[in-house]
């Protein structure tokens, strides 16, 4: 009976507590557009605010863009087959400047870069070659069949394609490093738009 006691009290101060610090939805405050956006996306809402200019990568086939916005880091390569990872600082009409690190000096610099220079465009940094125990998940269903309906792995059918798997992972990052870049061709291609 005490126990009973115990929790219907409990209860009760839970349920007093929720119903002290809960607000109605039509007496809830609603947050500023401008405050949405700068949780969501703080470098496009402060170039959408400030009016500032931004790059855009144009899909003409099927009409994708992708937004690069100050601050962010853009990654692609020139005419002079010189790639760049670094931050936009500055965008112009024809052009835009980006801090790239001098390793001579050891000290950031500020390099400027037509946009009709630049040859591919990067959206994805590049995926390093990890080995490891996530490579082997192949072989785990060749391990529940031993365990679960006492299949020989040895015999086991599945045992070449699991292998196959293995084997072949490394080269899933290869095709994912080769089809991370846009070439600018007659495709694709880099634009500069500006915010209203």
């Amino acid at each position: 009976m005490t126990l009973l006691r115990l929790f219907l009290s409990s209860a009760l101060l839970f349920v007093a507590t929720t119903l002290a610090y809960t607000q109605d939805f039509h007496q809830r405050e609603a947050k500023p557009v401008e405050e949405l956006l700068y949780q969501k996306d703080p470098t496009r809402a402060k170039s959408m605010f400030a009016k500032d200019r931004f790059l855009v990568l144009e899909n003409l086939r099927t009409g994708k863009r992708t937004r690069f916005y100050k601050g962010d880091v853009f990654r692609f390569k020139t005419k002079d087959d010189t790639y760049y990872e670094d931050d936009l600082y500055e965008i112009t009409d024809s052009s835009f400047v980006i801090t790239s690190l001098n390793e001579v000096m050891n000290r950031y610099e500020y390099v400027e870069i037509k946009i009709k220079d630049v040859t591919r465009v990067y959206k994805y940094p590049k995926k390093k070659f990890h080995f490891g125990l996530a490579n082997f998940s192949p072989f785990g269903y060749v391990l529940i069949e031993w365990a679960a309906w006492n299949v020989n792995p040895l015999q086991n059918s599945k045992l070449i394609l699991a292998a196959g798997l293995t084997a072949a992972s490394p080269l899933f990052t290869v095709l994912q490093n080769s089809l991370r870049s846009k070439k600018l061709r007659e495709n694709y291609r880099l634009r500069v738009f500006q915010s209203f």
